[in-house]
């Protein structure tokens, strides 16, 4: 298993195991899996094709080494938000995902395909996120699951 910061190239894989139901894709260990062939496909194009969802689970990868350069860390941290934020399913069953802050920095920038590589210390805004306290997070879900016609990515640039 490599460290994050050994990751140069990233490449993905369908498997239906790995990636659950209901999400396009999953960064585990610095490969990404899957679901369809489709979208694994269009990530590992070497026509130099941008594409939201390689550039979402890329900037994962920068957030882990950011971590520590550790995937365990990385990983600890995730499930630790994502436990803290479980109050949030009375709002939405998706809520405790949606606003776990290394979600919420990869969907904020995803559609900048460079943002990946903008600095050595790379994608360190989910540690600004982090701090937000329940409450916040509580009234800002609430305010996106009202407003279905915008992408996550559309209400994080709105509204942050």
């Amino acid at each position: 298993m490599k460290k994050p910061s050994k990751i140069k190239v990233i490449t993905a894989k369908v498997n239906k195991l790995i990636c659950p139901i209901g999400y396009a894709a999953i960064t585990w260990f610095g490969t990404i899996f899957t679901r369809k062939e489709d979208y694994a496909n269009l990530i590992n194009k070497t026509d130099q094709i941008d594409s939201i969802l390689k550039c979402h689970e890329t900037i994962h990868v920068r957030q882990a080494q950011n971590t520590n350069d550790s995937w365990l860390k990385f990983y600890c941290l995730y499930v630790w938000q994502w436990i803290c934020n479980l109050p949030l399913i009375t709002v939405n069953i998706n809520a405790p995902y949606k606003f776990i802050a290394f979600e919420m920095e990869a969907y904020k920038h995803e559609r900048e395909f460079e943002y990946p590589n903008l600095t050595d210390n790379g994608c360190a805004q989910w540690r600004v996120f982090k701090k937000m306290s329940l409450k916040e997070k509580r009234r800002l879900a609430k305010e996106y699951y009202k407003k279905w016609h915008l992408s996550f990515c559309q209400f994080l640039n709105e509204y942050l």
